[in-house]
């Protein structure tokens, strides 16, 4: 049946129905959290930082609590979450310079032949040791000097990281296609002790080159201790 022309035209002239307007979505782009777990471990890390920067600026006694919290920009409450004690601190940074030293030689190791690496050994104790990091650890050991319980427990974390530092050493000697000393480990703190005393030579003369130079020397002392690096050397 046809609608009438009336029909039509109320058809027309009659609102249109309000349909319900769609919401806007907007998609936000929302960050997971991280983990408290990695929270955690992020925090330590800028604490280890801020305590590294500190110590080799500012020295040992000038480094408290409250300047690597500021320096870390985390909250008191934070750190002391981390690390209740200075001490506690102190003890991580020496384990973290370590790990983050060991990252370093590795490196070096995928860029040189076994015999290359021994023979630059002492330049790359240096510019491990010279470092902001080195610098820190040195302050650390010498305040434990007068902080027994410091000292107590310096000493075993540094045992610990001598005996293990060590035994890399002489898997080098050996993908070199060496042995190592009888008197190995005697050497190793050698080197280790000349390399911290001239990164502090350097700190007080402020003479690079100088310092260099008797690294320099330290290497000519390893081609004799080990004079198939020597001869190598000079081929």
């Amino acid at each position: 049946m046809k609608k009438s022309n009336e029909q039509k035209a109320a058809v027309r002239t009659s609102p249109r129905k309000q349909l319900p307007a769609k919401p806007l979505t907007r998609k936000l782009s929302r960050r997971k959290p991280k983990p408290q777990a990695q929270r955690s471990a992020d925090t330590r890390n800028r604490l280890i930082d801020a305590a590294i920067a500190c110590l080799a600026r500012v020295g040992y006694s000038a480094t408290t609590v409250t300047l690597v919290a500021e320096e870390a920009e985390v909250s008191r409450g934070a750190m002391t979450h981390q690390y209740p004690a200075k001490n506690d601190l102190m003890l991580a940074v020496v384990e973290a310079v370590y790990e983050r030293d060991g990252e370093h030689y590795r490196r070096t190791v995928a860029e040189k032949s076994p015999m290359r690496w021994i023979q630059d050994l002492p330049a790359t104790m240096w510019d491990v040791i010279s470092q902001p990091s080195g610098i820190a650890v040195i302050e650390i050991m010498l305040a434990s000097r007068s902080d027994r319980d410091l000292a107590d427990k310096l000493r075993s974390v540094q045992r610990n990281i001598d005996m293990t530092a060590h035994q890399w050493i002489v898997e080098r000697l050996e993908n070199a296609g060496l042995r190592d000393r009888p008197d190995g480990e005697a050497v190793h703190r050698l080197f280790v002790a000349a390399i911290r005393g001239l990164s502090l030579e350097g700190l007080f003369r402020r003479d690079r080159a100088g310092v260099e130079k008797s690294v320099a020397v330290l290497g000519e002392i390893l081609g004799l201790l080990y004079p198939a690096t020597a001869v190598r050397s000079s081929s």
